[in-house]
């Protein structure tokens, strides 16, 4: 039987209801800036900005696609790897770095994903490429990847369950990782998921106002800057304890 996860399914429930970029603004108030090293960088590329929120606890992995195992950098018996991923708490995603750079071939494809899927998985995150996105596409399973090839090379799992890092970002498995067509961040496992949803909606409805007057007949410069100064006075303050990410 899987492992119990961190948090109750009411509070997972809660952040899918956000954008990334809202969850980035959000997690900062809690004195963590997601841009410095808590967020995958631009290499990463959402290949289904159709699907909603992808939200999801890593389930690690390091991959070859360049040339064949061998006794140097022995494959993992993919059956036990299996075995481990199925026993992991979900909701889960897949968090895979290619050691070979650039990478030489997809492990992502229609099988990893219908068996990832299969395990639990919401969708996949890989320092590394993928393909067979129409096939993919129809699964409804999440793909950031940093390459696009359209053979799977040498492709072999030498390694499950330590950290791992995917452009940019450290990834350790149990890490709670959400990603949408903005991309990925890992949201710290300090912040409490309650509270987090209740600043990103106080964010949403700050920001609402302005928009609301930007959109409206009644628009002016002097009634935005009044606003502004309004809705920065009532924005979510930092909580003053010491979150702060750590720089790569």
């Amino acid at each position: 039987m899987p492992e119990s996860p961190r948090h109750n399914p009411a509070q997972l429930a809660a952040l899918r209801k956000f954008t990334v970029p809202t969850l980035a603004n959000a997690i900062e108030t809690f004195g963590v800036i997601p841009s410095n090293s808590g967020a995958c960088d631009a290499r990463m590329v959402c290949r289904y900005p159709h699907l909603p929120l992808m939200l999801g606890y890593a389930v690690t992995a390091r991959v070859t696609t360049d040339l064949p195992t061998s006794q140097i950098r022995p494959g993992v018996d993919e059956h036990a790897y299996w075995r481990w991923v199925a026993a992991q708490p979900g909701p889960k995603v897949a968090v895979v770095q290619d050691i070979d750079n650039p990478p030489k071939g997809a492990m992502w494809g229609e099988w990893n994903s219908n068996v990832h899927r299969a395990l639990g998985c919401a969708g996949m995150v890989t320092e590394g490429a993928c393909r067979d996105l129409d096939g993919v596409k129809k699964l409804n399973f999440h793909f950031f990847s940093t390459a696009l090839l359209p053979t799977h090379g040498y492709g072999a799992f030498i390694d499950y369950g330590g950290a791992v890092r995917v452009a940019g970002l450290e990834v350790q498995t149990g890490d709670l990782l959400v990603g949408d067509m903005h991309g990925v961040i890992l949201i710290p496992s300090d912040v409490p998921l309650a509270e987090l949803a209740q600043v990103a909606a106080e964010i949403d409805r700050l920001e609402g106002e302005i928009f609301a007057l930007c959109q409206s007949p009644d628009f002016e410069v002097e009634k935005l800057a009044a606003l502004d100064v309004s809705v920065a006075a009532r924005w979510p303050q930092p909580t003053g304890k010491e979150r702060l990410v750590k720089t790569a």
